[in-house]
């Protein structure tokens, strides 16, 4: 389901198929914010990026991010800030986000 978009509720309250980049920018931020290992599907999806944040400088925290997404053709991320929350510039077909990582899913 991930890998080929998911189902979100819009304003109006009905159920809308995401798919496209809005789903490839969702299945970026997953890889990245989902704790290593826990995915019982998939084991190798995920990151330690959130639990590693008060250990490790921006460019490291960078490179797990990276290392999360190599699977995804053309999906790279740039760390913007490092505190509460992870910061970052999300760039998937050409397209930059910025995004926020809050503790791990």
């Amino acid at each position: 389901m991930i890998k080929n978009g998911d189902t979100v509720i819009n304003s109006s309250g009905s159920t809308v198929l995401l798919e496209g980049l809005d789903a490839k920018f969702q299945q970026a931020v997953i890889c990245i914010s989902a704790k290593l290992g826990v995915f019982v599907y998939d084991r190798e999806l995920g990151s330690t990026v959130a639990l590693q944040s008060k250990t490790l400088s921006a460019k490291q925290l960078e490179l797990l991010a990276n290392e999360s997404l190599a699977e995804m053709e053309n999906a790279f991320a740039s760390i913007k800030d490092v505190g509460r929350k992870i910061t970052i510039d999300l760039t998937v077909d050409g397209i930059t986000r910025e995004v926020q990582i809050n503790g791990y899913i």
